[in-house]
């Protein structure tokens, strides 16, 4: 019975021990061919996290075992995007004829120098390496590098404007725009461009673009724009495109950097008085008379305007006097009309001729207490002198009076 028992001790630990043998050990990392003589491990990634736009050193530890020689370690480093083989290297690599020595191991250094692509997202990124195993086969390893981009970043903070209130037909108003480097890392000559809709215009060269310099990160700058709104102009947002052109801090490259950004401009609604017609009273105007102007004035603007007034600016260079220079024409709608009548007294001495009165419109918007005045001008046209009837009877007399004397002379003559 001792017997039987020593012999069943003896075959349970020689199972024991043979599968003890059979277990991988746990300091090998590779994954493939079963009794590979290389192990590989990466040393380090420079820097890590990777950075968009950078370079990126990746080096890995090789450890060959001491189990015969290899004719050619090969390895292939497969690094899709956001990896890219723009540094020189390629993805094949070889240590060569690989001879066992003395040493139970035998070690080497694998280097890469990869290039991380511009728009690399933050996060986590695999790549693998592939090598032969030095028994025909071939063993793959997975790594996974992180990249975090360091670069500027940018949105737009607070759009202010003068006047506070954009409305149609405005000249050289400006925008103040805010940009804001909410990256991490610093932008260098930075410039800025407004792309504006239609309706818009820069007021002059070069008011739809402002340079900022340096904008640090997690810091802002404001661009200053000058821009024009068309006449008609409705209310609303539109759509206009800032354009950031800048530089990256120690960007190996030099490369100058885009980034659009959209910009919303507000047009408010408010009244717009437009003269639509002049007539004058007579039809006529002679120098020397008096005339009156009757002005039609017309709301062509989305809100209401109360005590509406129209008043006319003397001209010192003009040959006309005022009797009146303004007139009141009270509260209108949207789309309703109404007149200003001006006395004008034309001299003696006015030329015949096309003359431009300065007239300004004014009222204030309704429910809002906000003046608003329209530049405008009202034609009046002065014709030639008309002749007296005094002037046209003066020749018939002198002819008269010179035939009487004709007369006279030719009768005396004949009596002598």
């Amino acid at each position: 019975m001792k017997k039987v028992l020593n012999k069943i001790l003896t075959i349970l630990v020689l199972v024991f021990c043979m599968s003890i043998l059979a277990l991988p050990a746990e300091s090998t990392p590779i994954t493939g061919k079963v009794g590979s003589t290389v192990h590989v491990y990466l040393m380090n990634q420079d820097p890590d996290p990777a950075d968009s736009g950078k370079y990126l050193d990746l080096r890995w530890r090789v450890v060959v075992t001491k189990i015969g020689t290899i004719d050619e370690l090969e390895f292939y480093l497969d690094a899709g995007y956001p990896f890219l083989f723009e540094a020189g290297d390629s993805p094949k690599k070889s240590l060569g004829r690989v001879v066992p020595s003395n040493e139970m191991e035998e070690y080497y250094v694998l280097h890469y120098k990869l290039k991380v692509a511009g728009d690399a997202l933050k996060g986590e990124h695999n790549v693998s390496l592939r090598w032969n195993d030095g028994s025909g086969g071939y063993t793959e390893k997975y790594f996974t590098l992180y990249v975090d981009p360091s670069k500027p970043d940018f949105t737009i903070g607070a759009l202010r404007t003068s006047p506070e209130r954009l409305v149609q037909d405005t000249d050289e108003a400006l925008l103040k725009v805010d940009i804001a480097n909410i990256g991490s890392e610093d932008a260098e000559n930075v410039k800025i461009a407004l792309s504006l809709p239609e309706g818009f215009d820069a007021s002059y060269a070069y008011s739809d673009e402002d340079a900022l310099g340096t904008i640090n990160e997690s810091e802002s700058k404001t661009a200053y724009f000058y821009i024009d709104t068309a006449e008609g102009l409705q209310p609303g947002e539109y759509n206009a495109t800032i354009t950031i052109t800048y530089k990256e801090d120690d960007d190996e490259d030099n490369q100058y950097r885009t980034k659009l950004l959209p910009l919303n401009i507000p047009i408010k609604g408010s009244p717009y008085l437009v003269i639509e017609s002049v007539k004058t009273s007579p039809a006529e105007v002679y120098p020397g008379t008096y005339v009156s102007l009757l002005i039609n004035v017309k709301n062509t603007g989305s809100e209401e305007v109360d005590a509406a007034s129209l008043r006319v600016f003397k001209d010192s260079t003009q040959p006309f006097d005022f009797d009146e220079k303004s007139d009141f024409i009270g509260k209108l709608k949207p789309g309703e009309s109404g007149e200003a009548l001006i006395r004008v007294q034309v001299k003696e001495d006015a030329p015949p001729k096309k003359y431009l009165l300065d007239v300004e419109l004014r009222g204030v918007e309704t429910n809002k207490d906000t003046v608003v005045l329209f530049s405008r001008t009202a034609q009046l046209v002065v014709c030639p002198a008309k002749e007296s009837s005094t002037s046209l009877l003066l020749p018939i007399v002198i002819i008269i009076a010179a035939a009487l004397v004709v007369g006279i002379v030719l009768y005396k003559k004949r009596k002598k």
